[in-house]
Order: C-alpha cells, then sequence, then structure tokens
C-alpha cells in the first residue's frame, strides 16, 4: 500500500529552470489522480532533496524557445485530459458548500450574543463591560487569529489539488504551532496589560466597567488555544472541501454555550454572576476544539493528517510562505474589523438614538455579512484545488461563477434590506426616532450588500490564487485612507450625522471590492500555477500524494 515511486526527477541544484519533462511528469501524476478519485484508492509516496527552484519559465529540453505550461501540458496527450466544469457545477458547488458554513458563522457569532444576553440582564454596568471586553477581544485576538488562519485557504486548499495529501497536514500543523506561539503574547496582555490600556481609553469615570472588562478577558484568555485549534482545523477540513463538520459541532456547542450561560450566570445554586460568562466561553471554545478533532480521527478528513509526529522538525521549518500569506489575512480582517469599532465609537458621540440606530444597522450588516463570508471562502477552496492541480480552465470557469454567484446574492440581499427595513428595524426596538433612522440609513445599507458580496467573493479568489497581499494592502488603503477621513467630514463637518458615517464606509467597499475586481479579472493564470507546482515541488520531506474519494466527483475528468 505504501508503495515508493518518484513522482518527478528533481534537476541540480545549478538549474535555474524546470524542465518540460518535469512539469509533465508532475501534472500527469496530478490528473491522473483527480481522474481516480471517484473509482479507487492509490496511495503513493515519494521523496525529495531539499531544493529551491528559481522557476523560470520552461524550455523544452531541446529548444531554447520558452514555453507556457499550458502549451506543454497540451503537447502532451499522454498526461491526460483537464478536469472538465461548466460555470452552472460551479455555482451548484458554491452554493452547496456555502449553506452549511451560513449555519456554522450563525452559530459561532451565537456565541458572543449569548454572552451579552444573559450578562446584560444582570445590569448596565455588566453590559457595558462585556462589549467592551467582546470588542477588545475582537481587534487584540480573534482578528489576528482568523486573518493568520486565512493562509490554509491557500496553502492547505492548492496543496490538496495537487494530492499532496500530506502537505494539506503539514501546513495545518505548522499553523497551529504559529498561532499557539502567537496567542502567548496576546494571553499576557490579555491578563496583565489590558486593564490599564482600557483606563486610559474609556477613562477613569467608566472605572468600573474598565476593571469587569478586564476581569472578562483575563478569564476568557484561558479558551485562546482552543479557539486556535478549531479556527484552524475548520480550515483544515474545508480546504478538503468538507464544510459541514464545523456545523455538526456548533449544533451541538451553541446550545451547550447558551446552557452553559444560564447555569454559571442565573442558577441559583452554582451561578457565578458576570464570570460565568466567559467561564462559558471558554469551555465552549475547547468543547468545539474537542468534538471537531474527534470528528477527524472517526469520521472524515483523516486522510490529510501528517504522517509525521505533531513535533516533527518539519513542523517547524519553511514558514516563510505561511508567514507571506498569513500577514496580509490579517490586515484584511483586522483593517474591516477596526474601522467598525471606529465607526461605532464616532456614533456614540451623536447621542443614545444615534448609537442605538447604529446597533441596529451593524448587527443586520453582521448577519447578513455570514453568507458573502461563507461563498467566499467556498470560492477560494475552489479555485486553489484547480490552481493546484494546473488546471486554468476550470480554475478560470470557479472564478467566474462565484463572481456571478455573488452579484446574484448580493443584489438579492439588497432588495430584501431594502424593501424589508422598516420591519426590521422594529424587530429591535419600539422607539420610532430609532426605527425611522435606522431605516433611513439601512437605505446606504442595502447597497453595502452588492459590494460586500462582490469584496468577498474577490477576495476568496485572491486566497485561492495565494495573493492575499493585494486584499491587504486594498482593505488598508480602503478603509483608513478613504472610509474614515470621508465618514468623518460627511458626519460632523457636513452635518450628516449617522448617514454620513455609512457614506463613508459604502465608499471604502466600494473602493476595495473594484480594485480586488480588477486584479482578479486581470490574473496571470500562468503565475499563479508556476507558483502553486513551485511550492509543490520545493518541499522538504516525504509529500504523500493520494487519490481518494473524498474530492467532488472527478471520475471521467467531469466535475459535478
Amino acid at each position: 500500500m505504501d508503495e515508493t515511486t518518484p513522482l518527478l526527477q528533481v534537476p541540480s541544484q545549478s538549474s535555474s529552470y524546470i524542465s518540460e519533462n518535469e512539469i509533465v511528469s508532475y501534472v500527469q501524476q496530478r490528473r491522473l489522480s483527480i481522474a481516480s478519485s471517484g473509482t479507487g484508492r492509490i496511495h503513493r509516496v515519494f521523496s525529495i532533496p531539499s531544493y529551491e527552484p528559481i522557476l523560470e519559465p520552461a524550455r523544452s529540453d531541446d529548444s531554447s524557445i520558452s514555453h507556457s505550461i499550458y502549451d506543454i501540458v497540451s503537447a502532451h496527450s499522454e498526461i491526460g485530459p483537464e478536469p472538465i466544469t461548466t460555470v452552472r457545477n460551479e455555482v451548484v458547488a458554491l452554493i452547496r458548500s456555502s449553506a452549511p458554513l451560513v449555519i456554522t458563522f450563525l452559530l459561532q457569532y451565537s456565541l458572543t450574543v449569548a454572552s451579552v444576553f444573559s450578562v446584560g440582564r444582570i445590569g448596565s454596568t455588566e453590559l457595558a463591560a462585556v462589549s467592551l471586553s467582546s470588542m477588545t477581544a475582537n481587534i487584540s485576538g480573534y482578528a489576528i487569529i482568523q486573518g493568520n488562519s486565512t493562509c490554509l485557504d491557500t496553502l492547505c486548499a492548492q496543496a490538496y489539488g495537487r494530492k499532496d495529501f500530506n502537505l494539506v497536514g503539514v501546513h495545518f500543523m505548522r499553523c497551529n504551532w504559529l498561532l499557539l506561539l502567537l496567542c502567548l503574547p496576546i494571553m499576557v496582555f490579555w491578563v496583565w496589560g489590558v486593564e490599564p490600556l482600557l483606563f486610559r481609553i474609556v477613562g477613569d469615570e467608566s472605572r468600573e466597567v474598565c476593571i469587569l472588562a478586564a476581569k472578562y478577558l483575563r478569564i476568557l484568555s484561558m479558551g485562546l488555544p482552543g479557539f486556535i485549534l478549531f479556527e484552524n482545523g475548520k480550515h483544515f477540513l474545508q480546504s478538503q472541501g468538507i464544510f459541514e463538520s464545523s456545523t455538526y459541532v456548533l449544533f451541538i456547542c451553541a446550545p451547550l454555550n447558551a446552557f452553559l450561560n444560564y447555569l454559571l450566570v442565573w442558577d441559583p445554586k452554582i451561578g457565578l454572576g458576570f464570570i460565568g460568562a466567559p467561564i462559558s466561553v471558554v469551555i465552549t471554545n475547547w468543547m468545539m476544539f474537542i468534538l471537531l478533532y474527534a470528528y477527524i480521527f472517526l469520521i472524515n478528513g483523516k486522510e490529510c493528517w501528517p504522517s509525521q509526529s505533531p513535533i516533527h522538525r518539519i513542523h517547524w521549518t519553511r514558514w516563510e510562505k505561511m508567514i507571506e500569506l498569513a500577514i496580509p489575512g490579517v490586515l484584511m480582517v483586522e483593517a474591516e474589523w477596526l474601522a467598525f469599532e471606529i465607526i461605532t465609537f464616532s456614533a456614540a458621540k451623536l447621542g443614545t438614538k444615534v448609537l442605538a440606530a447604529q446597533s441596529i444597522i451593524s448587527t443586520t450588516c453582521v448577519l447578513l455579512y455570514q453568507i458573502p463570508f461563507a461563498l467566499s471562502i467556498a470560492a477560494s477552496t475552489r479555485v486553489a484545488w484547480f490552481v493546484g492541480a494546473a488546471s486554468e480552465k476550470t480554475a478560470r470557469t470557479a472564478t467566474t461563477a462565484a463572481l456571478y454567484t455573488a452579484l446574484t446574492f448580493g443584489v438579492m440581499n439588497c432588495s430584501i434590506l431594502f424593501f424589508f427595513r422598516w420591519k426590521l428595524a422594529s424587530l429591535y426596538t419600539n422607539e420610532k426616532d430609532v426605527i425611522t433612522l435606522a431605516a433611513k440609513v439601512l437605505i446606504v445599507g442595502s447597497i453595502y450588500q452588492i459590494n460586500d458580496f462582490i469584496s468577498c467573493a474577490t477576495a476568496g479568489v485572491l486566497r485561492g490564487q495565494g495573493r492575499q497581499i493585494i486584499g491587504g494592502i486594498t482593505n488598508v488603503v480602503g478603509y483608513y485612507l478613504l472610509a474614515l477621513p470621508c465618514a468623518f467630514v460627511f458626519a460632523f463637518k457636513l452635518k450628516l450625522g449617522l448617514l454620513g458615517l455609512w457614506f463613508g464606509m459604502i465608499i471604502a467597499l466600494m473602493f476595495v471590492s473594484l480594485v480586488q475586481l480588477y486584479f482578479v479579472l486581470i490574473s496571470d493564470w500562468e503565475q499563479i500555477i508556476r507558483d502553486s507546482i513551485s511550492e509543490g515541488i520545493a518541499e522538504d520531506g516525504n509529500l504523500h500524494i493520494e487519490a481518494l474519494p473524498v474530492l467532488p466527483s472527478m471520475s471521467n475528468s467531469v466535475i459535478n
């Protein structure tokens, strides 16, 4: 079963290009394994020495003329046919993959909402404290973790598309170690550094709120490792096309979290009051990790678990690419989250009713955001698969499908939010002034939906290509050089109030979505596929090439 065969002959260290024969052998192995994935099980292992190729335009062995990878692959019929798909098939695949993810993200969002509801009934001071601590945790911890873990959307999914199943697990384990190391300074900050910072930002007049928020974060820090392992596990499974696993886990953990909030906050016998809420979150985070990894080992996903020990040296080498992708991933998440928090703080300066309306609008938009975010994850996985399989046509088709799907659902969300804005606002409050203001600003929020879908879809495609840096820079420029200055001018100089703040946000999102769309449309797929092949060839150690029936049906080279 563990038959060892060489995948390709690695060129000597003096070689400055990857030869035609090497590319042919490499892609042929991928095509054969894809074609056989629906009909049987193949297990191959190959070893390559440490090698850092400089991937220049590939040249044939008997000619100095440069050829593209597509030309080389097309000229060799023995490679086998390229996987075939259609825009319709890809749209269906995206919707099927996105549906469980939407449920997952909504259930995960409910974990924070449960704490707010349970603590809010204790008193206004406690409610303010849990809101402040949640905002601080998001900006200083969760955004960094989630941004870093997006590197797996490229690395794991492309390795899976190349059929380097062991490498999928190696990337996953490397990211686990990176984030577990990174969480140490975050935990130190939450335990010892956050309280004086909150005093400085919020002020001594809210001293009790700051003390409670700091106490909340100190307890919450104990759940950070569990959250990290769950998030990475989620991306590890999603890269294999297993999207429903985290949904099953959260179907158990979300009700458990609600029950724990009641038990530890309100139960007359064992209730602990305010600190019961963060304890509930800590227990839930560790339960999510345990159940998800139990799913991997007992149900599905173990095929890509690395064969090496978790402490093997391979997991501590070649972090450069991971960090290169993780940094812009953090910028993308952090830029938008922090900008929204600044907008909320600014709304508070406009009065209580304006802040209440802002809460209605932001909560509604966050709930609706789960749909384009799910589409983004599904799109990045599909594109990365096909890039990893050196299949330019199907990668282009998957990209087209993602853009069409984003535009269609963006218009649908826009229409729903526009026509039902009054009813949606009235679900939150009975105050007519707040409802009127919220409904007015939700007109802008409805237009926001179209750009939100395009932004998420294009960000997903860029992650699948391994070009997160474009999204990272675009988000920083869009939100901090455009959104916030424009928002402050519209809101405070032109006296447009909350409407002006949202004008600034929609300007930023339009900029981000259009710039990302431009770079997606002019993608150099040849170079993107070269980089993916280079990554596969350059990896140290044993790479497991294994065809399993875990991809969407690809037998007969047709993707359904």
